[in-house]
């Protein structure tokens, strides 16, 4: 068999990758997936070449493996190594800190695994080739949706699920110099749910020790409403030794948006050509500095760039408002009398208990409250229609710095369904000859189009004006829908 050509043991190989495709596919999150691949490696240099140019070309790794992935990953296979996710697995704990919210003990512990891990994986990978890199779910085992089911010992227990840490964002903390990486060519942090969610800064800080980074993705979490100093934190802390430019997260004063500000510069990266961040709190700053600069910014390398915002502003306000020719049906308001405040449980007159009672006794979480707290219920959506004092600024900004990409083939920006019937705001502009969504390649066009899904509402013409100055024959759409449903197009 080790006489048989290189190339036909390849593609005798690539038959048994696809099967393990298959059975990892069909199997639960819960079951562990054994490759059938690594034997067949045994049989010869030939048969271990070819077999490891598949096991090692996707590799979905743990964050505990770290240090065995380090020791295994040698010679040919850096060279194979082209795809590469990584998990980031948290401290553990028992069936009875289940039932409670996380201590900030427990916090600092998750941002120290978290740390560590990170910076095992960027030594780990400071001399590999080429790949696309992946932060995948950040997870403790006993988080909800991981652990299995006898675990889980459903009914037997207090369990507060995600609201036991939901509150938190897993920080990067200051450590040794993190390494700057030349192999990455993709980035993406993706955080599918469920998963904790990573500070937006420190998503920031990863990206910008990827010195070749051509397309970045960045799922953040930044819209924290009941305690705003989480949110606060996030955005304006100092930064640390890890950012090349310190300027751009300084909190200088309170009106500055320095997260995007950061994420602005980041976006003019000399080899970026994708960038796409959902979903995150958002100001003007994002696309073009709030002081005009004599010199007007440019991104020579951009192709394609997709937001998709909150519709809150960083200081708090809304990007959208209640359109004043709704009526207001009381059905749809609170469904009771309560006005939404309450009071903080009072344990000032209640028996002092012992250090071990009080770990024994589960915390309370009333869903409905919290929800109201944070404006999640009534779910009934109100603010509906664009407010132009705050949505015309940015989508000017967005106008101007579109104009200052040459090779830019498509641009999003949208947020969260908004209104009944499936409504939503959306503005999409694909280049002529190409069209793509959030980064998918979705047919051909023959002409420049901007494309905007944001119902009545009109923009500013300043903003028409400048998008049709810069991208020659453009084709300006508004879309809206109906009272059935149905959309009407106008064209001009």
């Amino acid at each position: 068999m080790d006489k048989l050509p290189t190339e036909l043991i390849t593609h005798i190989a690539s038959f048994i990758e696809s099967e393990d495709v298959q059975t990892f596919l069909r199997r639960s999150i819960h079951e562990k997936k054994v490759s059938k691949l690594p034997p067949y490696a045994t049989i010869s240099r030939k048969w271990q070449l070819a077999i490891e140019s598949c096991t090692f070309r996707f590799f979905d790794l743990k964050s505990t493996n770290l240090s065995y992935f380090a020791r295994i990953l040698t010679g040919h296979r850096k060279r194979f190594l082209s795809h590469l996710r990584c998990e980031i697995i948290l401290p553990t704990y028992d069936d009875k800190a289940c039932a409670k919210v996380e201590t900030e003990q427990d916090k600092e512990r998750n941002s120290q695994a978290f740390t560590y891990a990170i910076h095992d994986l960027y030594q780990t990978l400071k001399e590999s080739r080429a790949l696309t890199l992946a932060i995948g779910t950040i997870y403790a085992p006993m988080d909800g949706y991981h652990r299995d089911e006898e675990q889980c010992e459903a009914g037997k227990r207090h369990d507060l699920w995600e609201h036991r840490y939901e509150l938190y964002l897993v920080r990067l903390l200051e450590y040794p110099e993190l390494p700057s990486l030349s192999s990455p060519s993709s980035f993406t942090i993706c955080l599918s749910w469920p998963t904790r969610n990573v500070e937006p800064k420190a998503a920031l800080l990863l990206a910008k020790k990827l010195s070749n980074v051509r397309s970045i993705t960045l799922n953040l979490s930044d819209n924290e409403k009941k305690y705003p100093h989480i949110r606060q934190q996030s955005r304006y802390d100092p930064p640390n030794q890890y950012s090349s430019q310190p300027s751009a997260l300084l909190p200088s004063e309170p009106s500055t948006d320095h997260l995007s500000r950061a994420l602005y510069a980041l976006s003019q990266s000399s080899t970026l050509t994708s960038l796409i961040l959902k979903p995150i709190v958002i100001s003007p700053e994002l696309y073009w500095p709030a002081n005009s600069p004599s010199t007007p910014p440019a991104w020579h390398r951009i192709q394609h760039y997709h937001v998709e915002f909150d519709l809150s502003t960083p200081d708090g306000d809304w990007y959208f408002i209640r359109d004043p020719s709704t009526p207001i049906d009381d059905d749809e308001g609170f469904a009771d009398s309560d006005d939404g405040e309450y009071e903080e449980d009072d344990d000032t007159d209640s028996d002092p208990v012992s250090e071990d009672e009080f770990y024994n006794r589960p915390d309370i979480y009333d869903e409905y409250r919290e929800r109201r707290a944070v404006g999640r219920y009534p779910s009934w959506r109100f603010r509906t229609v664009p407010s132009d004092i705050h949505i015309n600024p940015l989508l000017l900004a967005m106008a101007r710095s579109a104009a200052q990409m040459p090779d830019l083939q498509s641009m999003t920006l949208k947020t969260s369904r908004i209104g009944s019937y499936g409504t939503r705001f959306e503005i999409q502009f694909f280049a002529a000859g190409y069209a793509s969504r959030w980064g998918e390649k979705i047919g051909e066009t023959t002409e420049a189009s901007l494309t905007w899904y944001v119902g009545s509402w009109r923009p500013a013409e300043e903003i028409l004006k400048i998008w049709r100055e810069a991208k020659e024959g453009l084709k300006i759409r508004f879309v809206e829908w109906n009272g059935s449903g149905e959309r009407n197009a106008t064209m001009f």
